[in-house]
Protein backbone atom coordinates (compact mmCIF):
# COMPACT_ATOMS: atom_id res chain seq x y z
CA UNK A 1 0.00 0.00 0.00
CA UNK A 2 2.81 2.44 0.83
CA UNK A 3 4.30 1.94 -2.62
CA UNK A 4 1.14 3.24 -4.28
CA UNK A 5 0.92 6.28 -2.01
CA UNK A 6 4.44 7.35 -2.91
CA UNK A 7 4.22 6.41 -6.58
CA UNK A 8 1.17 8.58 -7.22
CA UNK A 9 2.91 11.97 -6.74
CA UNK A 10 5.79 10.84 -8.96
CA UNK A 11 3.30 9.82 -11.65
CA UNK A 12 1.55 13.18 -11.35
CA UNK A 13 4.85 14.99 -11.82
CA UNK A 14 5.61 12.89 -14.88
CA UNK A 15 2.12 13.61 -16.22
CA UNK A 16 2.88 17.33 -15.90
CA UNK A 17 6.22 17.17 -17.68
CA UNK A 18 6.11 14.31 -20.19
CA UNK A 19 3.34 15.65 -22.47
CA UNK A 20 5.37 18.81 -23.10
CA UNK A 21 8.42 16.75 -23.91
CA UNK A 22 6.47 14.54 -26.29
CA UNK A 23 5.04 17.65 -27.95
CA UNK A 24 8.42 19.39 -28.15
CA UNK A 25 10.41 16.45 -29.51
CA UNK A 26 9.49 16.88 -33.20
CA UNK A 27 10.30 20.59 -32.99
CA UNK A 28 13.45 20.41 -30.89
CA UNK A 29 14.54 16.78 -31.01
CA UNK A 30 15.76 16.13 -27.48
CA UNK A 31 14.59 14.34 -24.35
CA UNK A 32 15.30 15.20 -20.73
CA UNK A 33 15.25 13.77 -17.22
CA UNK A 34 14.24 16.11 -14.42
CA UNK A 35 14.98 16.12 -10.72
CA UNK A 36 12.91 18.17 -8.29
CA UNK A 37 13.86 19.63 -4.92
CA UNK A 38 11.47 17.32 -3.07
CA UNK A 39 9.27 14.30 -3.49
CA UNK A 40 5.99 16.24 -3.72
CA UNK A 41 7.53 19.28 -5.39
CA UNK A 42 7.37 20.47 -8.99
CA UNK A 43 10.25 22.91 -8.40
CA UNK A 44 13.15 21.88 -10.60
CA UNK A 45 16.54 21.03 -9.16
CA UNK A 46 18.19 19.90 -12.41
CA UNK A 47 17.44 18.99 -16.02
CA UNK A 48 19.70 16.57 -17.88
CA UNK A 49 19.61 15.84 -21.63
CA UNK A 50 19.03 12.09 -22.04
CA UNK A 51 18.58 11.86 -25.81
CA UNK A 52 19.21 13.88 -28.96
CA UNK A 53 17.45 12.71 -32.10
CA UNK A 54 19.81 12.30 -35.09
CA UNK A 55 19.23 15.00 -37.71
CA UNK A 56 17.12 17.10 -35.31
CA UNK A 57 17.37 20.83 -34.67
CA UNK A 58 19.06 20.05 -31.34
CA UNK A 59 21.74 17.90 -32.95
CA UNK A 60 22.40 20.58 -35.57
CA UNK A 61 22.74 23.17 -32.78
CA UNK A 62 25.27 20.99 -30.95
CA UNK A 63 23.26 19.74 -27.95
CA UNK A 64 24.79 16.57 -26.46
CA UNK A 65 23.47 13.71 -24.32
CA UNK A 66 24.65 14.33 -20.77
CA UNK A 67 24.42 18.13 -20.98
CA UNK A 68 22.93 19.69 -17.83
CA UNK A 69 20.55 22.54 -18.72
CA UNK A 70 21.37 25.54 -16.52
CA UNK A 71 19.23 28.17 -18.28
CA UNK A 72 16.48 28.19 -20.88
CA UNK A 73 15.97 31.46 -22.74
CA UNK A 74 17.74 33.37 -19.96
CA UNK A 75 15.71 31.82 -17.12
CA UNK A 76 17.59 29.69 -14.59
CA UNK A 77 16.31 26.11 -14.50
CA UNK A 78 17.19 25.44 -10.86
CA UNK A 79 14.26 26.68 -8.80
CA UNK A 80 11.98 27.05 -11.82
CA UNK A 81 8.52 25.54 -11.98
CA UNK A 82 8.24 22.23 -13.86
CA UNK A 83 4.79 23.16 -15.23
CA UNK A 84 6.16 26.53 -16.41
CA UNK A 85 8.94 24.72 -18.29
CA UNK A 86 6.31 22.46 -19.82
CA UNK A 87 4.28 25.47 -21.02
CA UNK A 88 7.39 27.15 -22.45
CA UNK A 89 8.33 24.02 -24.42
CA UNK A 90 4.76 23.50 -25.60
CA UNK A 91 4.61 27.09 -26.89
CA UNK A 92 7.65 26.71 -29.19
CA UNK A 93 6.73 27.07 -32.85
CA UNK A 94 8.74 26.12 -35.95
CA UNK A 95 11.44 28.69 -36.67
CA UNK A 96 11.60 30.01 -33.11
CA UNK A 97 14.84 29.95 -31.15
CA UNK A 98 15.31 28.15 -27.83
CA UNK A 99 18.58 29.23 -26.26
CA UNK A 100 19.94 26.82 -23.68
CA UNK A 101 22.94 27.40 -21.45
CA UNK A 102 24.27 23.95 -20.61
CA UNK A 103 27.02 22.60 -18.42
CA UNK A 104 29.04 20.11 -20.45
CA UNK A 105 31.60 17.74 -18.98
CA UNK A 106 35.09 18.94 -19.79
CA UNK A 107 33.88 22.12 -21.51
CA UNK A 108 32.18 24.17 -18.76
CA UNK A 109 29.22 26.31 -19.79
CA UNK A 110 28.15 26.18 -23.43
CA UNK A 111 25.38 28.15 -25.14
CA UNK A 112 23.24 26.13 -27.55
CA UNK A 113 20.86 28.07 -29.84
CA UNK A 114 18.24 25.66 -31.21
CA UNK A 115 16.01 26.78 -34.08
CA UNK A 116 12.84 24.70 -33.78
CA UNK A 117 12.04 22.52 -36.76
CA UNK A 118 8.67 21.27 -37.96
Amino acid sequence: MKRRLFALPALLLLALLVPALAFAKPLLGFGIAVATDGFFSTTLESVKVTSVRPGSASEKAGLKVGDIVVEMDGTPVKGASGPALKRALAAVKPGEHVVLKVERAGKGLVVVDIVAGS
